[in-house]
């Protein structure tokens, strides 16, 4: 696959985030799991990737992401980030299995290492003083198989730009299914303990060189982070899109989400391909909490995301139905 530039299209993205102290948190891979409460904004990232034509009918890439949460534990001095793949993190051909190569991928010439080996990349830059150069690099490089969080060597393309390592700003991570990690020692990276609001720009890519050209994932966006501490709660509070119950369902389950004022709003729910399935709400609603229960007597079995969308913001969740 020939190497070169992706093409950065900027745009701001406010995310509404609490400082409520998170305190030590294994990671479970799941960041539907991991990620869940008022600390929690969420990114809807479009449905991109390309596979070859020789790709079986259905198949989903393990390159790609949907989502990218950010949670701020200012009381730990530390940045947590998870990215909610569709299927199995670096499982390139989609075939459930991350360390097989299915039949179609190896007569196009194509890989599907383990445990991101070869040129497979998961990764997120980070440019915490908004300068437009990238700072700080974190996740699995296109040259190693192995996690770590280093300076960001700008110039180069992402999955190569991993530069001196920074170990004592690399917390816990799990790869697979989804891609989740932590940033500790934060303020040795960004100066926000002053401030009520602290954005930075982030980079997030995900692909291989040698997977036959199924398209690589890329998001490059700013988020901005709620840094007050004592109404953290309430101004969290005031948009957000709560965890589907029951999850799992069948058939049936209730959507709930609040709105800080009178104003449109769509809820609508997506398959793994990015179909639209339903649409719940599309008009104006009032300010406050709304329930609507949804009924997938209709569809197969399976994991479906729920997309809220305002003037201001997007959030969207994972459910599983299991019939």
């Amino acid at each position: 696959m020939k190497m070169s530039k992706i093409p950065v299209v900027l745009f701001r993205t406010a995310l509404v985030i609490s400082v409520t102290a998170v305190g030590a948190k294994a990671f479970t891979g799941d960041v539907a799991v991991d990620f869940v409460g008022p600390d929690v904004a969420v990114q809807l990232d479009p449905m991109d990737v390309g596979l070859p034509v020789q790709a079986p009918g259905g198949t989903v890439s393990g390159w790609e992401f949907t989502a990218v949460l950010f949670e701020l534990d200012a009381a730990n001095d530390m940045l947590r980030v998870g990215l909610d793949y569709v299927g199995h993190a670096g499982d390139a051909d989609g075939d459930g299995d991350p360390s097989n190569s299915s039949a179609w991928l190896l007569g196009n010439g194509g890989f599907d290492f383990a445990n991101l080996g070869g040129t497979e990349s998961i990764c997120i830059a980070f440019d915490f003083d908004s300068d437009m150069n990238m700072d700080v690099i974190a996740g699995v490089s296109a040259m190693t198989d192995t996690y770590s969080v280093n300076a960001f060597n700008n110039g180069g393309l992402l999955p190569f730009s991993f530069g001196a390592p920074m170990p004592m700003h690399q917390g816990a991570y799990m790869i697979g299914p989804d891609f989740e990690l932590e940033l500790t020692n934060l303020s040795g990276l960004a100066d926000y303990t002053n401030m009520d609001e602290y954005c930075f720009y982030y980079s997030v890519f995900s692909g291989s060189y040698a997977d036959d050209g199924i398209g690589e994932d890329f998001k490059f966006g700013e988020v901005c982070l709620d840094n007050r501490s004592a109404d953290a709660q309430e101004v969290a509070g005031d948009f957000g899109l709560a965890a589907a119950y029951p999850n799992p369902f069948n058939p049936t389950t209730t959507l709930s989400f609040q709105t800080p004022e009178t104003g449109m709003a769509n809820l609508s729910v997506y398959n793994l391909a990015g179909r639209k399935v339903a649409t719940l709400v599309d008009g104006m609603v009032d300010a406050g909490n709304h329930e609507v229960v949804f009924d997938a007597s209709n569809l197969s079995s399976g994991v479906y995301f729920y997309t809220l969308r305002t003037a201001n913001l997007v959030e969207t969740r994972k459910m599983v139905l299991t019939k």
